[in-house]
């Protein structure tokens, strides 16, 4: 599984000692890739760290070094990504668990996917009449609570991501494409569908879409973009990237109860009768 394909970034990891990508191995190793690394990950597995999760946990604390390197560390993980080299490099400290290692690897890749002309969002979606339906928020907004919910009750929609997913702005429009990662079952990490609409959640006692414009989205869609940002160039190419996404791709306010009949607000087919059991 040393080197691997995360929605279009080709990223080499190279691990200190035999076994340390093993927790990875069985959903990364089917991304599997010859094509030359523009990411590379050096990766130690340690014991521990002798720390304890800080207010801002699961985020990591990050800052400049001196020589422009970006720094990382969270109670359980630490490292530096090399954002001038080429290919880019990173090189981590990881503690046992699978879930840190998972996230050094998204800390880098969310910076090199950035100067790669894509960005890691927080989000799920739908795929519905052949291109996807994306949905973000802050926590608790009822991201995985609406795409499940409409993969349940409308037959022509699919869900295909639950909690990471990466835009990219191509010549022909935007696409989805759900990377690897140790998510929920179920999920088919690898989909990729032409983007359809992104829709900031509000949990309301009513269900209503309402346009959100270029300008406003942009901000908004920031907010929920996974990326550890330390100089002017990766923070420039974050923001090129995300309006050239808002730029094109409708964008709304979807007010929503927890009722599948928020499917008819995004022109969804009416849902199937449920028929009562006995």
């Amino acid at each position: 599984m040393p080197r691997f394909r995360f929605a279009g970034l080709p990223i080499e990891v190279v691990a200190s000692q035999p076994g340390d990508l093993d927790d990875l191995a069985p959903i990364y190793a089917r991304f599997a890739t010859a094509e030359p690394p523009r990411l590379v990950i050096t990766v130690a597995r340690v014991a521990g760290f002798d720390r304890e999760p800080g207010p801002g946990y699961p985020a990591f604390e990050r800052r400049a070094t001196d020589d422009g390197r970006l720094r990382v560390e969270r109670y359980d993980a630490e490292g530096v990504v090399d954002v001038a080299a080429t290919p880019i490099t990173a090189a981590f400290q990881v503690g046992p668990s699978a879930n840190s290692l998972e996230a050094c690897v998204r800390i880098a890749a969310s910076v090199a996917l950035a100067r790669d002309g894509a960005v890691i969002l927080h989000a799920s979606a739908v795929a519905h009449a052949g291109r996807a339906l994306v949905f973000t928020g802050v926590s608790g907004a009822g991201k995985s609570t609406i795409s499940s919910m409409l993969a349940d009750a409308y037959p022509s929609c699919t869900k295909i991501a639950d909690e990471l997913l990466v835009l990219r702005p191509t010549d022909a429009g935007v696409t989805l494409e759900v990377p690897p990662y140790l998510g929920p079952a179920g999920v088919a990490h690898g989909a990729a569908a032409p983007l359809a609409a992104i829709h900031f959640l509000v949990q309301a006692p009513f269900d209503r879409r309402d346009p959100v414009p270029p300008g406003a989205a942009l901000r908004e869609l920031l907010r929920h973009v996974l990326v550890y940002v330390a100089e002017p160039t990766t923070a420039a190419r974050v923001l090129e990237v995300v309006a050239a996404i808002t730029a094109t791709t409708p964008c709304f306010h979807l007010h929503f109860r927890k009722d599948p009949h928020v499917g008819t607000v995004l022109e969804i087919a009416a849902p199937v009768a449920r028929v009562p059991a006995g």
